[in-house]
């Protein structure tokens, strides 16, 4: 069994979340999100981080993988960054197998993006 954790680093929003994987199994363990509002975003992220481990009773190193999104290219504890996009995809076939197509409606622009059944990303508008 391991823990994943993502962030996402929003032009409105730093969204974090909890995963406990244990094979292909993925169950969604603690959430937070929290407006910007003039305050640091990368201070957020560490603050969402800490709150979804919190909720858990997890510590950092019970953590195998942090990845994050959006802005989060610069959150200097991550494992890992992913765009948008990607993530959007991969997502949207998480939530719903058997998806064609995934609409990301942000705080400033959105897409429609066409997926194949892994997610992956093969055309977008």
């Amino acid at each position: 069994m391991t823990y994943t954790v993502g962030i996402d680093i929003g032009s409105g929003a730093v969204k974090s979340v909890l995963f406990r994987n244990e094979g292909d199994k993925h169950e969604w363990l603690a959430k937070r999100v929290e407006r910007i509002r003039r305050r640091d975003p990368l201070t957020l992220a560490r603050e969402g981080f800490d709150a979804v481990l919190g909720e858990a009773k997890l510590s950092p190193q019970d953590v195998a993988y942090i990845a994050t999104t959006g802005e989060g290219e610069n959150v200097k504890f991550a494992t890992g960054h992913f765009y948008s996009m990607t993530t959007h995809a991969r997502g949207g076939v998480f939530l719903h197998p058997g998806v064609k197509a995934v609409v990301d409606i942000g705080a400033l622009n959105g897409r429609a993006i066409y997926v194949d059944e892994r997610g992956k990303v093969l055309s977008y508008k």
